[in-house]
């Protein structure tokens, strides 16, 4: 006799995996996950398969990818194993640079008890220019040679700086971490005038850049930031789920200005 098909009622998967009825309904809604039948009563049934996709969809949520790149991933040419296996690479990636990133912290931290000083090249070591390298290959590789122009452009300018390209960047990077202090801030307040935290945003943006950051451009850099997971991974160090809550902002940002 045939072994019958293991088969789990909505609120049953929805304990199983951690999440709400109400999320496996939306999914549901978007066709990012679709029962494996409803009955005459309404009630949704999942299969083997219908599992194994909801904990894919959970893995890539938990990076910050966004519902749409989701159900575009799995949908994809790639099967399931190669899918797996990817994203295991770039987790284990992640891990290496965190990894990195914890040892250079811990040094600094003992070097401050013990009142040292450290070396340059030992301040820096999570930011390789191997890192860097690597970086701009997987920006030009998902963006195309438009990318690697915009790159060149930016470096050209940040060089073209009087006090030289160290020193502009040192600066800028200031800048920026004052920038997200107050987004962090605002994101943990809950308040609800954001737009000029954002406006000072995309003004920082523009000046990396050496040119303007029109509104699809801003929005699409939303899009980067959450596709790719050193910058979730970043983020989300700033403060938990604040990652999602930026790329949200910086869409609606960009929308409000006809992107």
């Amino acid at each position: 006799m045939a072994q019958r098909i293991k088969e789990y009622a909505v609120g049953d998967l929805a304990r199983l995996a951690g999440v709400s009825v109400r999320t496996l309904h939306h999914y549901d809604a978007i066709g990012l996950l679709r029962p494996r039948y409803v009955g005459a009563n309404g009630y949704r049934s999942y299969g083997q398969a219908e599992a194994e996709r909801l904990q894919e969809i959970l893995f890539y949520r938990e990076v910050g990818m966004a519902l749409a790149q989701i159900a575009e991933l799995l949908d994809g040419r790639a099967g399931r194993l190669a899918r797996l296996s990817a994203h295991r690479q770039r987790l284990a990636e992640e891990a290496e640079r965190l990894a990195q990133s914890l040892a250079t912290l811990d040094a600094t931290i003992e070097a401050l008890k013990e009142k040292q000083e450290m070396k340059a090249e030992d301040l820096y070591k999570p930011f390789s220019a191997e890192k860097q390298a690597a970086y701009e290959e997987w920006l030009v590789e998902r963006y195309g040679p438009d990318m690697a122009e915009a790159i060149r452009a930016s470096k050209a300018h940040l060089k073209a700086a009087p006090e030289g390209a160290d020193a502009r960047i040192v600066a800028k990077m200031a800048e920026l971490k004052a920038i997200e202090d107050n987004l962090v801030a605002a994101y943990q307040d809950g308040r609800a005038e954001i737009a000029p935290l954002f406006a000072r945003h995309r003004d920082w943006v523009a000046a990396m850049w050496g040119k303007p950051c029109p509104p699809a451009a801003y929005a699409g850099l939303a899009d980067l930031y959450a596709s790719h997971p050193d910058f979730v991974a970043r983020f989300e160090a700033m403060a938990p789920r604040f990652s999602g809550w930026l790329v949200a902002g910086m869409k609606d940002y960009a929308k409000g200005l006809g992107a």
